[in-house]
């Protein structure tokens, strides 16, 4: 082996060593809710008519509103208080849209569409003029009736970003929130707590409360489990984040739980 090649494998080794690094320190700041998560979100217009563009480019800082009060009141429950929990700042509306998710069944083109993934964000952060973010939220904007660009959304926790597939229109606003907040808390390292094949819960973690008693109708939903339970076979989608809750395994993947015992 030559010296070059050998000196070209120590120096991707390193870089990739200090990108492991940094990860790792990035997530273990975060999880430990000492300050306010800087998140820069970046409207997408999915489509190229008028109404989406129109309204993808009304989209600011009180659009997420509805997030900090649904964060602050679920993470008091766990002894934090941060006023806010999220600073939320929203990058000028875009058309170019992310690389196009991949074959969840392909380990091989999951891995390529990783690394295009975080070479598109790296490049859309470097533009945006924004203060770096801790995570970046990628809101795709579509017609109700339209084609959807994004065939679902996404949070990754390595990558520290989201995808985020969302709709026009003020009435849709608050379904919005539920699944930035549902993606935003993926990559907190939150896991789904539904069955993949139907949506449905998964009791008891996917139940925001697994010891009611009776245990049906609940009138809320855990986070990250989607739906409200009614009976064990009929489940409602939540209409606001008025109706979610985070549940204890989704505050101990994100660190509140480790919090409260602190306290």
């Amino acid at each position: 082996m030559s010296v070059w090649k050998l000196m070209r494998i120590v120096v991707l080794l390193s870089v990739f060593f200090v990108i492991l690094l940094g990860t790792w320190m990035n997530e273990r700041r975060l999880a430990g809710w000492e300050r306010p998560i800087w998140v820069t979100v970046y409207p997408i217009a999915a489509e190229p008519r008028k109404a989406v563009i129109d309204y993808a480019s009304q989209v600011d800082e009180d659009f997420f509103t509805g997030i900090n009060d649904f964060l602050s009141r679920e993470l008091g429950m766990y002894s934090v208080f941060l006023s806010p929990p999220v600073r939320f700042q929203v990058a000028p509306v875009t058309q170019e849209l992310p690389p196009a998710l991949p074959d969840r069944h392909s380990p091989v083109a999951i891995a390529w569409w990783s690394l295009k993934m975080r070479w598109w964000a790296w490049r859309m952060q470097r533009n945006d003029g924004l203060v770096a973010p801790d995570i970046q939220m990628f809101v795709i904007y579509h017609r109700p009736d339209g084609a959807d660009e994004l065939p679902m959304s996404v949070g990754m926790r390595k990558g520290m970003y989201g995808l985020v597939k969302a709709y026009v229109g003020k009435a849709n606003n608050p379904h919005n929130q539920i699944v930035i907040t549902h993606e935003l808390l993926h990559v907190l390292g939150a896991t789904d707590k539904y069955v993949f094949s139907t949506g449905d819960p998964v009791y008891p973690f996917g139940y925001a409360e697994p010891n009611k008693q009776p245990l049906f109708p609940q009138t809320r939903a855990e986070i990250m489990g989607g739906r409200i339970p009614l009976s064990s076979f009929d489940f409602i989608a939540p209409k606001s984040l008025e109706q979610c809750r985070i549940g204890r395994q989704t505050a101990e993947e994100i660190g509140l739980f480790a919090r409260l015992q602190e306290g």
